[in-house]
């Protein structure tokens, strides 16, 4: 079985289980750092209801510098040469809106690469 493509990500947006499995992991690591995101089980609304919730939260944790950001990016393993593009280059007018959107997108991936590696090897 080949790696899955993680080039584009559009290819995986319509299938509901990993769109689901996506938002629970969102949700868990969020709850980590005691935010709590809801998410309606819709698919089609998925990545626009999750980035309403999360770009707020890491707007916030942009105003006060807290510790608990870079806590959570490490915790989603969010590329850091990325993140530091998008922190200290002029290119965005609102960086919260693209971690947001690289937060999502790495949470997929995980899910991507888990259901990948659990269906070789089925316990």
């Amino acid at each position: 079985m080949d790696f899955p493509a993680l080039k584009d990500l559009s290819i995986y947006y319509q299938k509901i289980d990993l769109i689901k499995a996506t938002a629970a992991q969102i949700q868990k690591d969020f709850a980590l750092f005691d935010h709590d995101i809801k998410f309606s089980g819709i698919a089609s609304t998925a990545y626009q209801e999750l980035y309403d919730q999360i770009t707020p939260i890491i707007d916030r944790f942009l105003e006060i510098n807290s510790s608990n950001f870079f806590s959570l990016l490490y915790a989603i393993d969010v590329d850091e040469r990325q993140l530091k593009h998008v922190l200290f280059s002029n290119e965005y007018e609102k960086p919260a809106e693209e971690i947001s959107k690289m937060i999502i997108e790495r949470e997929l991936k995980k899910v991507i690469i888990r259901q990948h590696f659990k269906s070789i090897n089925p316990s």
